[in-house]
């Protein structure tokens, strides 16, 4: 698929506005330095831009590109956000890309979540969901592990960026019911506590 077909794909999914298609560049040694296999990048007097590290690598380029429809289509953050809500926001942009990349890799997988106590409490919330008390008290022991207990780099952000994605694409063809997937569009999650739309989520796609 061409990546401006991605690109409307992914917009018409997601409810968004249709934006212009942007440059796609393969320069796997720019990347290098940044540890990742696609980035959007933008320079004074250059274009909007999408490096990628493989010319064929539809599921980073559809991950980009659905980051950048979002970002594009909607309003953007004043830029007054506290760490821990950046790194929730960074969560959430990570599982919403992710989402879009599966729309063309249905087989795609998430990279696997190495802290053994997070899943451990993820799977308590699912299991304990009828549970109104236990479940509580498994939604503050996993916001305070989020707070206190992990560190928060960028592969975290993609380890419960993914799996939330994963859910939610899960959720999406097992009922039909896009809602989670478009609360994580930036317009609809704007000005809210990151945590509460993560939340929010997780609680729909794992009922």
């Amino acid at each position: 698929m061409e990546p401006k077909e991605i690109l409307r794909t992914i917009e018409y999914h997601l409810e968004l506005e249709p934006t212009e298609p942007v440059v796609i560049k393969v320069d796997p040694e720019y990347l290098e330095d940044m540890g990742s296999e696609g980035a959007i990048v933008e320079m004074e007097g250059e274009p909007l831009t999408i490096y990628l590290k493989k010319k064929d690598d539809l599921e980073t380029l559809a991950e980009e590109l659905t980051h950048l429809a979002d970002i594009r289509s909607n309003i953007k953050d004043d830029g007054h956000v506290k760490y821990g809500d950046c790194f929730y926001n960074g969560v959430l942009k990570e599982a919403l890309g992710y989402y879009g990349s599966k729309l063309f890799i249905h087989e795609r997988k998430p990279i696997k979540i190495k802290s053994e106590e997070l899943k451990k409490l993820i799977e308590e919330i699912k299991v304990k969901s009828k549970l109104k008390k236990s479940k509580d008290e498994c939604w503050e022991k996993l916001k305070n592990f989020y707070q206190g207990g992990l560190n928060l780099d960028r592969r975290t952000w993609h380890e419960i960026g993914y799996d939330l994605g994963e859910k939610v694409y899960q959720y999406v063809q097992k009922t039909g019911d896009k809602e989670p997937a478009l609360l994580l569009v930036i317009k609809n999650r704007y000005k809210k506590r990151p945590f509460s739309v993560y939340k929010k989520i997780l609680k729909q796609v794992t009922r």
